[in-house]
């Protein structure tokens, strides 16, 4: 009953034809200046509510822009307000307001066209801001002659109005031209800010042409332009919704990797402070026992007995061993935490190759053939010799009973060159680039045998990068590895 009588009274053809004719009075069009004014507010509030948290030119070329707008229509709506319910009409003043009023909106549009397309030259500021002062003294001067001409005659009414139109009609193609000669892919969301500006455009264009055609914008015309502004404004609101919310999504994933940053430095501070008290802890029990040891094997303590001295040569392998693993994670962590410094000096290469890890070796059942000349190179001798015992080792590690090595060195124009070679079970073409990774093992039964912690190599990497050189590797399955050390001789 009560939807029955609400079509039969309410939505039916009568109501909707006086609706539409009331749209196309000056009541209807003060209607329609208010409810968009409402939005303008909202878009306004929107905006500076963002740009009071970081301040950022472009919200202050928005604001300026659609606070233009929303002064626009503000004063359009008091001069409708005025002719709509005031006593006094101001008749003999019609043309100066509605000149007033498309000068007001001619410049809105201008500002609000201006804070969209800033984005595109934030790096050309002052260029910018001196085209579209140049622009804004061209329309007020155009307007203003247009006033002048027509007070004077010359100009009749329908073309004053006409030139009103074209004003707006140049500020709104003007993105348009200025994002075709530009890549409008850099302005975020441009396809909606374009499509609103076009959908705003057909009003001035329709009104241009009418002009032309009648004199006149009749009521029906007005109707038909009625939802084109809401739609425009919806579409710049969704963009300027679209574009602080993901501001405020990559302020909220900024906080989250800043926290996740802290973390880590944080983490990586207690296990930097981890390795460097363990290690030193470990050091010197190991360096204890490693000189108890050599006594005990020289018989300091009392003469030893074969299967003894075999068992204090073990002994002693792995308390070598140990050591070498204490010093790679004392060097990692100053390489990790970038503490390792280097004091380069000039230096004979021999003085950085140690016999005890070529005996290591020997000991092994592994031949050693040394090729190395005492050459004058240059470097950090300590570091560079961590470098010779990493390759030593790993040339010892992955080599068999009676296998063999060669030490060898050279200069070479402007570098010098240090090389281990061994002829030792050898390495897949597809793993050499990842043999230097920390803590990268090889799984056969060699490595599982002598297994360390896969830090060795890593830090050959580290110190030769330091050094500003590079490494060389070649190797085969069965046939051994040949691993080459490159650094600057100056």
């Amino acid at each position: 009953m009560i939807f029955d009588s609400l079509f039969k009274y309410g939505l039916n053809a009568d109501t909707f034809h006086r609706f539409s004719y009331f749209l196309g009075t000056e009541a209807g069009e003060l209607l329609k200046n208010f409810v968009e004014m409402i939005f303008l507010s909202i878009i306004v509030y929107m905006i500076i509510s963002e740009f009071k948290k970081n301040g950022k030119r472009e919200y202050k070329y928005l604001i300026v822009g659609f606070f233009a707008l929303f002064a626009s229509q503000a004063v359009t709506s008091i001069i409708l307000f005025s002719k709509v319910f005031s006593v006094d009409r101001f008749v003999r003043f019609d043309i100066v307001l509605t000149i007033i009023e498309g000068y007001f909106e001619t410049a809105a549009l201008l500002l609000l066209v201006s804070a969209f397309i800033f984005p595109i030259f934030k790096k050309e500021t002052i260029r910018f801001q001196k085209i579209m002062l140049s622009t804004f003294l061209i329309i007020t001067l155009t307007i203003f002659s247009t006033y002048l001409f027509f007070k004077n005659g010359p100009l009749q009414i329908r073309y004053t109005l006409s030139i009103l139109e074209m004003m707006q009609i140049f500020v709104l193609v003007t993105p348009f031209y200025v994002l075709n000669k530009l890549d409008y892919k850099k302005l975020r969301y441009g396809k909606s800010i374009l499509l609103a500006f076009f959908i705003y455009l057909l009003i001035p264009l329709m009104n241009f042409i009418s002009y032309m055609i009648s004199g006149y914008v009749g009521p029906k015309l007005r109707i038909i332009e009625f939802p084109l502004p809401f739609i425009s404004i919806l579409l710049l609101m969704r963009a300027v919704y679209l574009t602080l919310v993901d501001k405020a999504f990559l302020r909220i994933k900024l906080k989250k990797s800043e926290d996740d940053v802290k973390h880590e430095r944080e983490m990586n501070k207690l296990k930097d402070h981890f390795i460097s008290v363990v290690s030193h802890e470990l050091k010197t029990p190991v360096t204890s026992m490693k000189l108890y040891l050599s006594l005990l094997f020289s018989g300091k303590f009392g003469k030893i007995l074969p299967k003894q001295k075999k068992a204090i040569l073990t002994l002693s392998d792995e308390n070598t061993r140990l050591s070498n693993i204490i010093d790679d994670l004392l060097i990692m962590n100053k390489i990790e935490a970038k503490k390792l410094v280097l004091d380069k000096s000039k230096f004979k290469v021999l003085e950085i190759i140690d016999p005890i890890y070529i005996e290591n070796a020997k000991s092994r059942g592994i031949s050693v053939n040394s090729k190395i000349k005492n050459l004058n190179v240059f470097g950090d001798k300590a570091r560079l010799k961590q470098v010779y015992i990493n390759l030593i080792n790993n040339a010892t590690k992955f080599s068999n009973n009676k296998g063999n090595i060669v030490l060898d060195a050279g200069i070479e124009k402007k570098n010098w060159w240090f090389c281990v070679k061994d002829t030792g079970i050898g390495i897949e073409q597809g793993e050499i680039s990842k043999m230097f990774d920390k803590f990268y093992q090889i799984e056969n039964t060699i490595t599982r045998k002598n297994s360390g912690i896969g830090l060795g190599l890593s830090i050959v990497k580290s110190i030769v990068n330091l050094h500003k050189g590079n490494v060389q590797v070649k190797s085969k399955i069965g046939k051994g590895t040949e691993i080459k050390v490159i650094f600057p001789n100056r």
